[in-house]
């Protein structure tokens, strides 16, 4: 069996707008151990800033996805993964559809100079106008194998995701529904312990009980069923995360929004590595990284979290969250038998 390689994601080093460059990112996570970085397009666009000469934010974009590559290349780290190409499985209306094709065919083209080979795609979230999107798989899934088909051109792969706070798609089940008719051999699962477990066993905003009363057998019959329909081969990509429990009055958050979803604030707010019960995660994402290895899973896995703290200033949060990083991702091995067959 091949060896798993381990990522971790850009903007789960610091915030950019807290000051956290990605050279600095890319750096702790080479001096942390991993084999590579999932790159957010936010830290693609806070790059380019020192590009402002140039005339067109494409030409900005992509000086500052080359700048990037040339980064990771010196410090021998791959960039696995550039996210999140949103706002667009669900759209009913074909011209901004259109629109937003014209966008991903940039987003090809920037990982093309990166040396990326996947986009993330999560499905349709807010704050997207829910009337701007349609719940129609036949819909979804013409616009899921056009972007297919136009990643095929630079030879990619899409990772399509269901965050657990989907407008109207929200469960890997519907992901598995929609990428059957899609039918093509790039476009596959990108898998998420977070969204897996609090989507099916969460309760984001109950500290004394984080898990639903029967949240432990839902969660068991969608990982049986989970094995039973998708193939390792179907998974593009694993991101790993836990989350404590969130503040449903959203105090001391950076970016208040009372109107959002209870499981996107804590997704945005408190998710935290697996195996950090000491820290408050606390829900069943180990139950959904062992499926996944037991499956036979070996392509690359990436460590993805969000935090309030992210936000922080300080110097030493690139290395802080790299560190963690790395420690969970030995604990994950080391807890699902990883260790006889796995890089850590």
């Amino acid at each position: 069996m091949s060896a798993i390689k381990v990522a971790i994601a850009s903007n789960s080093m610091g915030k950019s707008v807290a000051g956290h460059t990605i050279e600095r990112k890319l750096e702790a996570a080479k001096a942390h151990g991993f084999d590579g970085v999932e790159v957010a397009f936010e830290c693609v666009e806070a790059n380019a800033t020192q590009f402002n000469t140039m005339a067109t934010r494409d030409d900005r974009l992509r000086a500052s996805a080359a700048d990037i590559y040339e980064k990771a290349q010196s410090l021998d780290l791959k960039l696995i993964a550039l996210n999140p190409f949103r706002d667009f499985d669900g759209l009913r209306n074909p011209r901004q559809a259109n629109a937003r094709l014209q966008e991903a065919d940039l987003w090809c083209q920037l990982c093309q100079i990166m040396h990326i080979p996947i986009i993330q795609v999560p499905t349709a979230l807010y704050p997207l106008e829910e009337s701007k999107v349609t719940t129609d798989v036949c819909v979804i899934a013409t616009n899921m194998r056009k972007l297919g088909r136009l990643a095929e051109k630079y030879d990619l792969k899409i990772g399509y995701e269901a965050p657990s706070w989907g407008i109207h798609k929200s469960t890997w089940q519907e992901i598995q529904e929609i990428l059957a008719r899609v039918n093509l051999p790039n476009v596959g699962h990108c898998l998420d312990t977070f969204h897996i477990a609090s989507k099916e066993a969460g309760d984001p905003f109950n500290a004394s009980s984080p898990i639903r009363g029967s949240g432990f057998d839902d969660l068991y019959r969608s990982l049986d069923e989970l094995k039973r329909t998708v193939s390792p081969e179907d998974i593009v990509y694993l991101q790993l995360s836990d989350a404590t429990t969130a503040d449903q009055e959203q105090k001391g958050y950076p970016n208040t929004d009372l109107d959002q979803p209870a499981y996107m604030t804590q997704s945005r707010n408190c998710r935290v590595f697996p195996c950090e019960e000491r820290l408050g995660g606390s829900l069943p994402v180990m139950e959904v990284a062992k499926a996944v290895f037991d499956m036979g899973y070996t392509g690359w896995v990436s460590m993805e979290v969000f935090h309030k703290d992210m936000f922080h200033e300080g110097n030493s949060v690139p290395d802080d969250w790299a560190r963690r990083g790395m420690e969970s991702w030995k604990n994950v091995a080391l807890r699902c038998g990883l260790d006889r067959r796995a890089k850590i």
